[in-house]
């Protein structure tokens, strides 16, 4: 696989191996993403295939990290969990191509995003706050990896690839290709990552390679203008080695299916409908002797889980209105099966264990939004939501219980638009029902609301922009995770606010600066809210002239003294404090011409040792100098580069 999806790559990237014309004003350099800027009221777009700094992303999460306020769990070297405003899992839902999918792992050893490929996908939208009711249970935010409309006038084609190589034996090649005509297309791509252990700043092997592959196939059928079906597969097949527990992630497929079809200015009000349906199956197996030498007892796991989705939408247009309307249902399944024993032959004996149910859930939602435009420079955003939820529990594959919840969300925003600046302020009120994990350690737990208020500014003009957001939240039953895997309901608040300024104060040359905080309480218990993260600033300058750039960046986290040990959420629990540190990073691109262009990074220049405080506890793994109770460190120095040509 490693050497075709190479070839590949090669084949998009020598055609256009020659120097740029210093006459041919067509040529632009893809910027390196230091900070993800926001571009709308509450919203964030990503594009997914330009190169980001730390090393270019393999996995959704690592994407993530360049957005203001969000944190990424470290695990290992790959699959961290991301958290917006110190809250994750359910409470920030991730949808592939509008579709979910959910991990199989009891302990979040595979969240979302390890099945997500950056590059397999052309954006990624996130949606701050409960400022949208397009998806259930949007309490901290929502993630969208997407991939663009289609369409060809004439025979045509197109493609990219990339090929990444840095230090600790990293290596990630993708290649993406669209060939058709007016009356539709197919499209193919795929992605290659690995990567050995890496060595922390302070020159201690971290238990954490990785190995993993993904390919999709699309065909669409475009008969006009106006209409499109279209069938996707996804398959993805990969191997993690974690630092943080007593297993490691052997085997990780997912096989996914889509189907939508969609249609057009159908009338003067009815403008779009369309119809989705997705399906996604997990196959994962955990065990502590795969990627690990082990002298104990030998254990293998075995969770698989099956996700179904749909969803009807129609878009309505009569001005000043301009609505979504729709209704969607998901329906979730897992089961598990184990083996253990004195030798491997004895774990590997899960593979001819009968699969038990442990879990059915399901939901449908009625959902609408609106965009109202009040005047030129004056908007209204609103939407509604409502759902029910249900799960049945299992216990040796016999049912054993059952839970019901009604669903509701809520969103009001008022935007105003003036010249160069846009303000906005919005109150959200959403509701989810415990989610999986949260279930597994408590089964009567209550549904949780948050109420939350969202307002800032947006600036943007040809030398200088810019973004501050405050919010303020008080979330109902909060549903806090214990490190002795129990759960119960509390009530929290949460505070803070994230910034960002870019300013080219020299024709070429950038400052830039972003700054995030998060405050949080538990309320019943009157003590810091766990996994809340502390202040972090980071400031960057650059130098771009469209065909050469160079960026510095340097990156500080305060200390968190507002802990909470052994309290958190489904995806980690505050271990101790945590000290401040600061990491000096910096990169390099030229674009040889306006096809292919070369990136060059160093990642920790002087090598710090550190750990960031939303982290995972280290595991004694034997052969790594790890201990109990203490944050996995980052990686040290590393080196990298990334050639990318499009045709």
């Amino acid at each position: 696989m490693k050497k075709h999806l190479l070839s590949l790559s090669l084949i998009a990237v020598l055609p256009n191996l020659v120097f740029a014309d210093e006459h041919n004003d067509t040529v632009k350099l893809d910027s390196i993403i230091v900070t993800a800027a926001q571009d709308e009221s509450s919203r964030v777009y990503i594009n997914p295939k330009t190169p980001a700094q730390p090393i270019p992303p393999s996995d959704g999460a690592g994407l993530l990290k360049s957005v203001p306020n969000m944190g990424v769990t470290r695990k290992g070297g790959s699959s961290g969990d991301p958290l917006f405003r110190g809250l994750g899992g359910s409470r920030l839902p991730i949808t592939a191509n509008d579709s979910f999918l959910y991990g199989g792992c009891g302990g979040r050893m595979d969240p979302p995003t390890a099945y997500i490929f950056p590059s397999a996908y052309d954006s990624v939208v996130i949606t701050k706050g409960p400022q949208t009711v397009i998806f259930p249970g949007v309490i901290t935010g929502s993630v969208q990896f997407l991939r663009d409309d289609i369409y060809f006038n004439e025979p045509d084609a197109n493609g990219e690839a990339a090929v990444v190589v840095g230090s600790f034996g990293r290596f990630d090649a993708f290649a993406d290709v669209t060939a058709g005509d007016s009356l539709g297309y197919v499209r193919l791509n795929g992605t290659y990552n690995k990567s050995d252990d890496y060595k922390s700043g302070g020159g201690d092997k971290v238990h954490s390679e990785f190995e993993r592959n993904s390919q999709m196939a699309q065909i669409g059928l475009t008969p006009d203008e106006s209409s499109l079906v279209e069938f996707t597969y996804d398959r993805s097949r990969g191997e993690a080695a974690y630092a943080d527990r007593m297993m490691d992630g052997s085997k990780f497929d997912r096989d996914a299916y889509g189907f939508r079809a969609s249609k057009d200015d159908i009338s003067d009000i009815l403008s779009k409908v369309t119809f989705k349906y997705a399906y996604s199956y997990i196959d994962h197996v955990m065990d502590n002797y795969s990627l690990r030498k082990t002298s104990a007892m030998f254990r293998a796991s075995n969770p698989d889980r099956r996700t179904q989705s749909a969803s009807l939408n129609a878009e309505l247009a009569a001005s000043p209105f301009s609505t979504k309307i729709g209704i969607d249902w998901t329906d979730d399944r897992h089961r598990s099966r184990s083996a253990s024993g004195a030798d491997k032959a004895s774990a590997d004996a899960y593979e001819n264990a009968p699969r038990l149910k442990n879990q059915e859930a399901d939901n449908i939602g009625l959902f609408l939004e609106t965009n109202i435009k009040l005047t030129e420079e004056n908007v209204l955003v609103a939407g509604l939501r409502h759902d029910k939820s249900g799960v049945d529990y299992y216990a040796s594959g016999d049912k054993s219980g059952t839970q019901d919840f009604e669903l509701n969300a809520m969103f009001l925003r008022y935007e105003y638009h003036k010249q160069a600046f846009t303000y906005f302020a919005g109150v959200g009120f959403a509701q989810r029902m415990p989610d999986f994990w949260e279930r597994n350690r408590n089964k009567n737990l209550d549904k949780e609301s948050n109420t939350e208020l969202d307002a800032g500014v947006l600036y943007k003009d040809k030398t200088l922009r810019g973004s501050f957001n405050l919010f303020a939240s008080q979330i109902d039953d909060f549903v806090l995770i214990y490190a002795n895997a129990t759960a119960k309901n509390t009530d929290a608040k949460r505070y803070g606010f994230e910034g960002e300024l870019e300013w080219e104060f020299v024709q070429n040359y950038k400052l830039g600066a972003a700054a995030a905080y998060t405050y949080g309480k538990n309320k019943t218990d009157d003590k810091p809210l766990g996994q809340t993260p502390p202040l972090e600033f980071k400031g960057s300058l650059g130098y771009d002239n469209a065909l050469f750039a160079a960026t510095l960046i340097a990156r500080y986290v305060a200390p968190q003294h507002r802990v909470a040990e052994g309290e958190g959420n489904i995806i980690g629990q505050d271990i101790k404090k945590s000290g401040d540190f600061a990491v000096i990073s910096a990169s390099g691109s030229w674009k040889i011409n306006k096809n292919f262009s070369l990136f060059v990074g160093v990642d920790n220049i002087f090598d710090e040792e550190y750990s960031e405080f939303i982290n995972k506890s280290s595991y004694d793994v034997a052969g790594y100098a790890s201990s109990t109770n203490t944050q996995i460190n980052e990686p040290g120095r590393q080196f990298w580069a990334r050639a990318q040509g499009r045709f």
